[in-house]
């Protein structure tokens, strides 16, 4: 009777131990795709966090250009070149060559 006692009982583990391998396969999946959901989700925030910070430098700009008179000269002058009549522009640049300096 023992045998049969002990049969009984390794039958019921190995059925319980199925019964959580089934439930765990099929949670599996899901789980793994809503850690990737949110691993997107982070990202995204992210994204939308530095475009919000980008549209709100843009809109102080925007401000700037319809409050402030100089600095809508200075960049004319400086990021488009414009100039006012009568003024002559001189622009320096940095000569890049293919000669290299012998050290002494």
């Amino acid at each position: 009777m023992n045998v049969w006692m002990t049969i009984y009982r390794s039958a019921t583990i190995i059925f319980v131990a199925m019964v959580i391998v089934a439930i765990v396969s099929l949670f599996l999946p899901k789980i793994r795709q809503n850690q990737e959901r949110q691993r997107k989700l982070t990202i995204l925030e992210e994204e939308n966090r530095a475009k919000e910070d980008m549209v709100k430098q843009l809109q102080s700009q925007q401000d700037r250009f319809l409050s402030d008179s100089r600095y809508v000269e200075r960049v004319a002058r400086e990021e488009l070149g414009k100039a006012k009549a009568g003024e002559t522009i001189y622009r320096f640049t940095d000569r890049k060559t293919n000669a290299f300096r012998v050290r002494p």
